[in-house]
């Protein structure tokens, strides 16, 4: 620990080189095997690490600084004019614990349409493409938030080699996969692949199982689980539905995770 500001002359009065040195070298990126590292030092041989990706938002006024704009604050639920990095981070289940592996800055996304015609999704996408080989030498499981439950996210990052757990919007039209039936007569046609619609006020228990989840504090939920077809995203997926003591009460969905 330094007493005082952290700068390159308290670093070199601390650390036994010289502010040159200090200067020089912390203009060297740090390559994210690094913390990948750390992350298995810390968390040593377990299978219940996943990747976690959320782009959090920093406030800053100004309009000189590079990738200022307009950027979506989970905070205050708003878009908000600031700075924005998408943290990526490894985590552990047993230890309850993250530990960072990287931030990288995200351009506004007046950059990204003028200079790289692409979306604020395909800048999300290229940047897990290009940290794939590293992540994935880590775990193959990749969590983000609802926003990244999007087909052509979820398609891309499974064909990466990535198991994707997220989060469904509560209107996501989900459907019952169809059970074959022994004793209904032979039809001409293609057989019948999906059933009704998923219906999260009256969930179909034949189809779904429950279990008991119990969190750090020893708090128990119920929970359903069933394998059902997303339309949206063009797939079967697992999800697990839990009805959380909100003032709603409404029931949310969380993780899918396509199959």
């Amino acid at each position: 620990m330094i007493p005082g500001k952290v700068n390159f002359t308290r670093l070199s009065r601390y650390g036994g080189r010289t502010a040159k040195t200090f200067a020089s070298n912390f203009k060297t990126p740090v390559e994210m095997k690094v913390n990948i590292g750390m992350a298995q030092d810390c968390f040593g041989p377990s299978d219940d690490m996943a990747v976690a990706i959320d782009p959090s938002f920093i406030s800053k006024s100004g309009s000189l600084t590079y990738g200022i704009g307009r950027f979506w604050s989970g905070v205050a639920q708003r878009v908000k004019r600031g700075l924005e990095i998408m943290a990526i981070g490894a985590i552990s289940l047993s230890k309850h614990t993250c530990v960072m592996l990287g931030a990288v800055q995200s351009p506004d996304f007046r950059t990204l349409e003028s200079e790289r015609h692409m979306s604020m999704l395909d800048w999300y996408m290229a940047l897990v493409r290009s940290k794939a080989t590293e992540l994935l030498s880590l775990t193959d499981i990749l969590v983000a938030d609802a926003f990244f439950s999007k087909y052509e996210f979820v398609n891309e990052v499974i064909g990466m080699g990535f198991r994707f757990v997220g989060r469904l919007r509560a209107n996501s039209y989900l459907r019952y996969l169809a059970m074959p039936d022994s004793s209904a007569p032979r039809r001409r046609g293609r057989k019948k692949k999906y059933g009704e619609k998923v219906d999260f006020s009256s969930l179909d228990m034949s189809v779904f199982t429950s279990f008991i989840y119990e969190d750090s504090k020893g708090n128990k939920t119920r929970c359903h689980t069933a394998v059902v077809h997303s339309r949206a995203l063009k797939r079967d997926i697992r999800i697990v539905v839990c009805r959380l003591k909100t003032e709603r009460a409404s029931p949310v969905l969380s993780p899918p995770t396509p199959t």
